[in-house]
């Protein structure tokens, strides 16, 4: 009797575990040109669930979740779903309420409604604009970072995440008086954030996407994030 009782908690905590690892469905997928799901074409109504790779090129997805709101796979990108968050290889989404995952933080709304944020990672930088509502930025060990509504946030893809605690040598010190100052309209923050506003003429490409290549230039600034507001759902 007592290896029967045995056998049966085992057979129920396996098949516990098998389905709480079964993936979750994120939500409705609408194609607009060609988007792969796991490195395979798909159709418009796709359902995306958490342990899928999307990835873009010339078009792009929009995923509209009751649960988890509206996330915006824009051109030339690839993320990973998870079942609370979407992880950012490269590229650019943006997103209404579901927490962006990109160089070990962890971009989200503040409050939780209401926002409309996107994040970008591309030739060298990472950056995460806020549309609407404010967009909170934490990770492990670093002090965390509020992006007011209306201004953006960037940082240099190659540091690392948390802060750097040695102390600076004779040659870092030279190395960081010949960088140039920032400019007036940025500050620098924890983790090594330099936040600005969306207003200001260096960040008119800094608003997510790829088609703002030559304002990219122009602002000094190579990482595109075009689109204020979510896109037309033509």
């Amino acid at each position: 009797m007592r290896i029967l009782v045995m056998w049966l908690a085992v057979t129920l905590t396996f098949s516990t575990t098998v389905w709480t690892a079964e993936p979750v469905i994120i939500g409705n997928l609408r194609v607009f040109g060609v988007v792969l799901i796991n490195s395979t074409p798909t159709s418009d109504g796709a359902t995306p669930r958490s342990g899928d790779t999307i990835t873009t090129g010339a078009g792009r997805g929009i995923i509209l979740s009751p649960v988890l709101g509206r996330i915006e796979v824009r051109s030339d990108t690839e993320v990973r779903l998870e079942a609370g968050r979407v992880e950012l290889a490269r590229g650019a989404v943006a997103a209404s309420r579901l927490p962006v995952a990109v160089r070990g933080f962890t971009i989200q709304p503040q409050n939780g409604t209401g926002a409309w944020y996107a994040v970008a990672r591309r030739d060298g930088r990472v950056v995460v604009a806020a549309h609407r509502g404010k967009v909170l930025i934490t990770s492990l060990g670093v002090p965390p970072v509020v992006v007011a509504e209306g201004c953006y946030a960037d940082r240099e893809d190659s540091q690392p995440t948390s802060p750097d605690t040695n102390p600076p040598t004779e040659s870092k010190q030279k190395k960081g008086m010949k960088r140039p100052a920032r400019s007036s309209a940025r500050a620098a923050t924890a983790g090594g954030w330099a936040v600005g506003g969306l207003s200001h003429a260096a960040s008119v490409a800094l608003v997510v996407g790829v088609g703002a290549g030559v304002a990219a230039v122009t602002a000094g600034a190579a990482v595109t994030l075009n689109e204020s507001g979510p896109s037309p759902d033509d």
